[in-house]
C-alpha cells in the first residue's frame, strides 16, 4: 500500500468519488438517466473511463481478500455478498457496454465512504467530536445516495430500457440486454440495496447512541472487540 498503491493513485490522480462524478459531470447521462439508454451500445469509451473502471475492479476484488484475512464481523456474510455483486455488475455492465450506468452506480456508492472512512481517522486520532459531526455527514449523504438515487437508477434499469432499445440479443453489434438480462440486473441491484438496508440499520443503531450522549461506535464490532475495548479502557481509568 505505502510504496506500490498509494504512489501509483497519486501518479493518476486516482481518487474513485471525484473521478467518477468528473467522468460522469462530462458525460450525456449526467443528471439523465434516458441517456443510460440512448446510443446503446455506447462501444467507446474514454481513457479516464477505462482506467476508473478497472481500477474500480481492482479495488473490490482487493476487498474480497481483505474482510478474509481480517477479523471477521457481525455483518461479513453480507460484506461478502456485497462484494461479490459489485464485482459481478462492474464485469457483466464493462462487457455487455452499459459503462454509463455502471458510472452512476459507483458515485452513488462512494461518496458516503469518504465520510465514513474520515470519521475513522478522526476517532483513532482521538478528536471525538468531529468525529461525531463527520459520522452525521456520512448518515446523512448515505440514504440519500445509497438509497434515493440509488432507486432511481433501479427505476431507470426497470422502466426506461424498452422506450429506448430493441432489446435484442446481438454481440455481433455489442448489444446484450434483453429482457432476460433486464431481470437479472434489476435482481442484482435490488440485491444491493436490501444489503444497504441492513446496514443503514446498523447506522440508526450508532446515531441513537450518540443522540443518547455517547460516542460513534461500529455497531459491527463483535463481543470479543468489545470486551477488549472495555479493558483499555478500564486500564486507561486506574
Amino acid at each position: 500500500m505505502k510504496f506500490v498503491f498509494e504512489p501509483l493513485g497519486q501518479w493518476w490522480g486516482m481518487v474513485f468519488w471525484p473521478m467518477g462524478i468528473w467522468i460522469m459531470y462530462q458525460g450525456p447521462h449526467w443528471m439523465n438517466t434516458a441517456h443510460y439508454w440512448i446510443d446503446y451500445p455506447h462501444l467507446l469509451m474514454t481513457k479516464q473511463m477505462k482506467m476508473y473502471y478497472l481500477m474500480q475492479l481492482a479495488f473490490w476484488i482487493h476487498q474480497v481478500y481483505t474482510i478474509h484475512v481480517e477479523k471477521k464481523r457481525k455483518d461479513h456474510v453480507a460484506m461478502v455478498t456485497h462484494h461479490m455483486i459489485t464485482i459481478a455488475l462492474i464485469v457483466s455492465s464493462y462487457l455487455s457496454n452499459f459503462t454509463l450506468i455502471g458510472n452512476a452506480v459507483l458515485c452513488c456508492m462512494d461518496l458516503c465512504d469518504i465520510f465514513l472512512s474520515l470519521a475513522k481517522l478522526l476517532k483513532y486520532m482521538g478528536y471525538t467530536t468531529i468525529c461525531d459531526l463527520t459520522f452525521a455527514l456520512f448518515a446523512i449523504s448515505w440514504p440519500i445516495t445509497r438509497h434515493i438515487l440509488f432507486s432511481i437508477i433501479i427505476w431507470a434499469t426497470a422502466v426506461q430500457p424498452s422506450q429506448y432499445l430493441d432489446m435484442k440479443w446481438e454481440p455481433e453489434k455489442g448489444k446484450y440486454f434483453t429482457p432476460l438480462t433486464q431481470k437479472i440486473y434489476i435482481c442484482l441491484l435490488s440485491s444491493l440495496n436490501l444489503i444497504m438496508v441492513y446496514w443503514f440499520i446498523m447506522i440508526v443503531k450508532v446515531i441513537i447512541r450518540i443522540l443518547q450522549g455517547k460516542n460513534a461506535e461500529d455497531t459491527r464490532s463483535d463481543e470479543e472487540d468489545e470486551a477488549v475495548d472495555l479493558n483499555k479502557t478500564t486500564k486507561k481509568s486506574l
